[in-house]
């Protein structure tokens, strides 16, 4: 079963988590040829206080 983890740095609204699960769902049974129930996707919303970039926090 294909597991697809994406993080993201601070947080998403619920209708981009779920065209961000459809288009990653899509893609992944376009390439595989698996069935979409096969296919999990997650989501990991972390603080941007918890990222950097460059040697500086995010914010």
């Amino acid at each position: 079963m294909p597991i697809i983890t994406m993080e993201n740095a601070g947080e998403l609204t619920l209708q981009q988590k779920k065209d961000l699960i459809k288009k990653f769902t899509d893609a992944v049974v376009e390439v595989t040829k698996k069935p979409a129930s096969a296919v999990y996707v997650r989501i990991d919303e972390v603080p941007r206080t918890n990222f950097g970039i460059g040697g500086k926090a995010l914010d």
